[in-house]
C-alpha cells in the first residue's frame, strides 16, 4: 500500500501518572476500516470476563484500571473468592488480559509519552501537545488523516487548545479534539489500561511492582514509554 493510500486512523487517548510528579499520555490507534474487527475482539474479551466465575464482570460495566488494580468498584468489591488476596490478583490480571487483547487488534499501534515534573499543571497540557505533534507527524508520513478521542467531558480547555499549537498548514488531525466519557467508549477503556500499565512500568513503586513488567511483556512493539 502506498503512503498516499493508507487508511485514516482513530486515536483513543487517556492520561496516566500520579497527579504530582509524573504525567503520561497513552494512545491506541487503529485503522478506521479495521475498527469493527478490533472492537469485535474487545467485545469477545468482555464476554470472557462476564463468563469467568472468578470475576463475573458485566459486559456493560466500565473497566477502569485503578479500580481493577485495587479490586474496588460496584462490580468488583464483592469478593468472588474467600481469599481477598486471590480476588485482588484475579482483578489485577484483567489488566494484563486486556493488554494482550489490545495486542491482538488488527492495525493497532500503541504510543506512550511521559514526563517527570515539578510543574504538573503546566507540563500536562505541554506533554499532550507533544503527543499530538508526534501523531500529526506520523499521519503526515503515512499520507493520511486521523481523528482523536480523549477521555473527558470537554471542560479541560488546556487539552482542547493543545491542537492549536500545531501549524495550521498541512495539519493531519481532522477537526478538533473529541472528548468522550470512557464509560461510554470501549477503546478509551483500552487506552486507560495502557496508560495505567505504562505508568507502573515507569514508576516501579512497591504498590504496583508486580505489574511493572506487564506493559513490555504484552505490548513489545509499543512506542514508549518515552520521556518527553
Amino acid at each position: 500500500m502506498s503512503p498516499g493510500n493508507r487508511a485514516a486512523r482513530l486515536y483513543a487517548i487517556d492520561d496516566g501518572g500520579d497527579g504530582r510528579s509524573l504525567v503520561s499520555f497513552a494512545s491506541l490507534s487503529l485503522e478506521l476500516p479495521l475498527l469493527r474487527a478490533a472492537r469485535h475482539i474487545w467485545q469477545g474479551f468482555r464476554s470472557q470476563l462476564a463468563a469467568d466465575p472468578r470475576l463475573l464482570i458485566p459486559t456493560h460495566a466500565q473497566l477502569h484500571a485503578v479500580d481493577l488494580a485495587r479490586a474496588r468498584g460496584p462490580h468488583l468489591h464483592v469478593s468472588r473468592s474467600t481469599d481477598r488476596s486471590v480476588h485482588k490478583r484475579n482483578t489485577r490480571e484483567v489488566i494484563l488480559r486486556g493488554l494482550h487483547t489490545i495486542a491482538d487488534m488488527p492495525s493497532g499501534r500503541v504510543r506512550v509519552v511521559y514526563r517527570r515534573t515539578e510543574r504538573y499543571g503546566q507540563d500536562r497540557p505541554d506533554l499532550f501537545a507533544v503527543l499530538l505533534a508526534e501523531i500529526d507527524a506520523e499521519l503526515a508520513e503515512a499520507g493520511t488523516r486521523g481523528i482523536v478521542f480523549v477521555d473527558g467531558n470537554g471542560t479541560e480547555r488546556a487539552l482542547a487548545d493543545a491542537l492549536r499549537r500545531l501549524p495550521d498548514g498541512g495539519r493531519r488531525i481532522a477537526g478538533g479534539i473529541r472528548f468522550r466519557r470512557a464509560r461510554d467508549h470501549d477503546l478509551l477503556q483500552a487506552a486507560d489500561m495502557i496508560a495505567y500499565s505504562a505508568h507502573q512500568a515507569v514508576a516501579k513503586r512497591d504498590a504496583g511492582i508486580e505489574m511493572a513488567h506487564w506493559f513490555g511483556a504484552a505490548l513489545p512493539h509499543a512506542e514508549g514509554p518515552s520521556a518527553r
